[in-house]
């Protein structure tokens, strides 16, 4: 299958309203518990708040996600769907809201910006259960889709992670009345995720039927997810041109409305803080909206239509195509329960 964006710079695909069906916080110890302990709050500011965050700090002793915990990136969604399982009967059908799909919104990411991300190459694993498809994201590198990274682009995802905690609390109070905590350290293995159940809807008609978790950085005080990025330099013509539709698309995925971007100097201090709604990147990043969702809704009726048992799916750069084959590895990623 053909991955060039002028093939797929047609509008029409819609996603509906994502449903919020489930949530889950993932711990330390590598735990999931059915519940929003590890959600984190907004922090309240002024309209004139000068922030001087050195997202540097604590980068020697936070810690960080071991990838040999984290290669199977479905395992912690199956986790959630154990425990809402005897009240539904047993029924995983019925925990996934009638779902013909259920993934993580990483995979869905990785699928939709091939056409602009050309150089990164993915693979997928798709086994049908139950009359449901789970699809497991086995990343490019040995199989392993986390990496913990080495030398300045380990800095860089430590900054992202320190922003969003310099931003957040984990009490609601401390966060109303504007309380920062430079002390807390990061720890990337603690996280929040929503269960979220909808609908991909082609032009012709042709409905995909999805559940997917997504990780939420936190939530405002008018109870609206919040996400948070940091950014080289004031949003100029190149974001809007190379990354304003990535950041949409997260957020189109999750239902988040507005992210918070920290504009940073080249040795992590925050100078600046600026608000962008979802509505204006999706206003200013264009036809490459369409694009990245027409695409993902064809390779995902693809997949509905192959995958009988179990199926690979796989980009590679230098074909600049999609390709569709019989697994043969990588298909014993769901737990005993759902087999």
């Amino acid at each position: 299958m053909e991955t060039y964006a002028e093939v797929y710079d047609k509008p029409g695909v819609r996603l509906t309203k994502p449903l919020r069906i489930g949530e889950f916080s993932c711990h330390s110890n590598l735990s999931v518990t059915p519940d929003s302990t590890n959600l984190r709050y907004l922090i309240h500011t002024e309209d004139d708040f000068e922030p001087l965050f050195n997202l540097d700090s604590g980068f020697k002793t936070h810690h960080a996600k071991d990838p040999n915990n984290y290669k199977n990136d479905l395992n912690h969604l199956q986790q959630w769907a154990l425990t809402q399982r005897r009240e539904e009967g047993g029924d995983f059908s019925k925990v996934f809201k009638n779902a013909e799909m259920v993934c993580c919104r990483g995979t869905l990411m990785d699928i939709a910006k091939t056409p602009y991300y050309g150089l990164d190459p993915w693979r997928i694993v798709a086994v049908r259960t139950g009359g449901i498809i789970y699809l497991r994201d086995c990343g490019t590198v040995d199989g392993t889709k986390f990496q913990s990274g080495t030398g300045n682009s380990a800095h860089l995802t430590y900054w992202g992670h320190s922003f969003q905690r310099m931003m957040t609390s984990k009490h609601q109070y401390l966060a109303s009345v504007g309380g920062f905590d430079d002390s807390e350290e990061v720890d990337c293995r603690e996280t929040f995720s929503v269960v979220y159940r909808s609908d991909i809807i082609k032009p012709d008609g042709d409905r995909i039927k999805l559940t997917y978790s997504a990780e939420i950085k936190a939530i405002d005080e008018n109870d609206n997810y919040v996400d948070f990025k940091t950014q080289a330099s004031h949003l100029h013509n190149g974001f809007w041109l190379k990354k304003s539709w990535f950041w949409w698309l997260q957020c189109h995925l999750a239902g988040v409305d507005r992210v918070y971007a920290g504009f940073r100097s080249d040795l992590g201090i925050v100078h600046s803080i600026r608000t962008v709604e979802r509505t204006y990147l999706r206003q200013n990043a264009g036809r490459k909206c369409d694009v990245v969702m027409t695409f993902l809704a064809t390779v995902l009726s693809e997949i509905k239509k192959r995958c009988n048992d179990t199926l690979q799916v796989s980009y590679c750069p230098k074909t600049r195509r999609v390709h569709f084959e019989k697994a043969t590895r990588d298909t014993d990623f769901l737990l005993d329960e759902y087999i």
